[in-house]
């Protein structure tokens, strides 16, 4: 029974994990998520008109 239920463990954990959204860097600047873009970078004016 052990066998069988650890599988499902980590099954689901690894299913919970895939599932998970890592955001990637800026594609422009290369800032990461969360951090303040390149004074250059353009991705947030981008972003501005998108939620206008």
């Amino acid at each position: 029974m052990k066998k069988g239920r650890h599988r499902r463990f980590e099954e689901a954990r690894s299913l919970k994990q895939a599932t998970l959204h890592e955001e990637e860097p800026c594609a422009e600047c290369g800032a990461k998520p969360g951090a303040d873009h390149a004074e250059w970078c353009l991705a947030e004016e981008d972003e501005e008109e998108e939620g206008a």
